[in-house]
């Protein structure tokens, strides 16, 4: 690997600890496996991890410092006052300092039991009857600042108390870091009933602060949750009080990437993704969601709808075009898309979705809305004609809608873009009477004479296969034209 590679990745991991709102001290970073080794403070605290499962924990308060350094499984006594057991090769070491005096001891597991050393400054003394006073007296302290012993505490309050003994313990923990150890541990336990899954997460949700250790708790409890409705409730519930949008779309988009969830949970994603401020990152989850296969009608309708909380146009019509692709939406849908895409200001967002819009057979309904929309929200009459001819083109238009099609090209202040609608019309089939008769009326409203005269050029075919109403009809749009010369074409096109 090339020292660029290697800065370029040290600076990768840098940016992701900066997100999380710790401050990372890279104090050796090797990219062989067997020789990483990462620094992270948090707050008043140093926790260091490396490769060989050795954590070493360092606080400081500029009265006193704690350092503890440990490997494997440790339980402790039910008073929290003395180490029962370690897991072979593992072992701790706590030294404190308070005004430069030092104090420390060793705890080894051997294979004849646990071997305990004690020192007073650099001097070994005895264990019994100091080093395990000492113990005594700091060791409720070490555990509830670390992860030590965690799994067998956590069991042990379960045993007494419930769910609510282990919350009490977890409340009386110094940092989130420790309580989100605790409560990823709860939260694991397979004896747990809906209801107390539901009591825990609720409570640990008010508990940890932190937005990251609070969705990384979330996140690697989420299988337990999203087995029932009632459950993905409170879970989703407790997502909302993450703070960081960053965060709260990493959990949902985790949920939807994880697990197969229900049109409850689907719906009830939703509703959290809404309490995400960023456009960016709400539209994350709802992209999220819409890839899911189980997305039905009623669902794609409350994610259309939902688009309408998202402020920039941009992200707004990207998910209702990736909604339009689907072909579960009804027609009840689709003029749902039509109100929320008249929050959109951009013309060309505007008109993006208006064309996947059309991909579809569309109601009267919903083809009179949308020519609606077109003549009173767009003001380029480029992206209002583009639309309007595809209108023309590819949709069956009953008398009222020609009659608004025709409204809306009239209104066109482009002599240009409004004949090439009317021409686009002409060319795409056998144009009806009905269909002639409002596109006649448009072409006699364009203030051009070149334009007005060529869009009824493109009309004459069918007007000469037509009855003598509609001949009329043409002849008296020709009239509006005022130049001899373009007012004779228009007029021998139907000779």
């Amino acid at each position: 690997m090339s020292k660029g590679q290697k800065l370029k990745n040290t600076m990768n991991l840098k940016g992701f600890l900066k997100r999380t709102g710790l401050i990372a001290v890279i104090l050796s970073f090797s990219f062989h496996a067997f020789s990483q080794k990462v620094v992270i403070k948090s707050e008043d605290k140093v926790v260091i991890t490396d490769n060989k499962h050795i954590r070493k924990i360092s606080t400081s308060n500029g009265l006193q410092s704690f350092n503890i350094e440990y490997k494997g499984e440790i339980e402790v006594t039910d008073d929290d006052k003395d180490i029962k057991s370690i897991s072979p090769g593992g072992y701790l070491e706590i030294s404190k300092t308070t005004f430069g005096s030092r104090r420390s001891i060793l705890i080894e597991a051997t294979p004849t039991g646990l071997r305990r050393e004690y020192y007073e400054g650099r001097t070994k003394t005895n264990y019994e009857p100091g080093g395990k006073k000492w113990l005594a007296e700091i060791l409720p302290e070490v555990l509830r600042s670390t992860g030590i012993a965690a799994e067998s505490r956590v069991n042990r309050f379960y045993r007494q108390g419930g769910v609510n003994a282990v919350m009490n313990e977890i409340s009386l923990l110094e940092s989130d870091y420790v309580r989100s150890i605790y409560g990823k541990l709860l939260l694991k336990k397979n004896e747990l009933s809906d209801n107390d899954r539901i009591t825990a997460v609720r409570s640990l949700s008010k508990v940890i602060s932190s937005d990251y250790y609070l969705s990384e708790m979330l996140k690697d409890n989420s299988a337990g949750f999203l087995k029932n409705d009632k459950t993905a409730e409170a879970y989703f519930d407790a997502v909302s009080n993450i703070g960081s949008d960053y965060y709260s779309a990493e959990v949902l988009k985790d949920a939807l990437r994880e697990h197969k969830a229900s049109s409850t949970s689907i719906s009830k994603i939703m509703k959290a993704s809404k309490s995400i401020g960023s456009d960016y990152y709400q539209t994350t989850v709802l992209s999220n969601v819409l890839e899911q296969e189980n997305i039905d009608g009623p669902v794609l309708a409350e994610i259309i709808y939902s688009t309408r909380n998202i402020g920039s146009d941009y992200y707004q019509t990207q998910i209702l075009s990736k909604a339009l692709e689907k072909r579960e939406l009804s027609d009840e849908s689709f003029i749902t898309v039509l109100d929320a895409i008249s929050d959109v200001n951009s013309d060309y967002y505007m008109a993006t979705v208006f064309t996947k819009l059309l991909d579809n057979k569309l109601h009267e309904n919903v083809n009179t809305k949308l020519i609606i929309l077109v003549d009173e929200k767009m003001s380029s009459d480029y992206y209002a004609s583009a639309v309007l001819s595809k209108i023309a083109k590819e949709q069956d238009l009953n008398d009222q809608t020609l009659e608004r099609l025709a409204s809306a090209i009239s209104k066109l202040g482009s002599s240009n873009y409004a004949a090439e609608v009317i021409k686009k019309a002409a060319d795409s089939r056998n144009v009806s009477k009905t269909t002639l008769l409002p596109l006649i009326k448009a072409a006699g409203s364009i203030s051009s004479d070149y334009y007005a005269s060529s869009a009824l050029q493109s009309l004459a075919p069918h007007v000469k296969a037509s009855d003598k109403e509609v001949k009329d009809a043409y002849r008296a749009a020709a009239k509006n034209i005022s130049s001899d010369t373009y007012y004779g074409q228009a007029m021998r096109a139907i000779d």
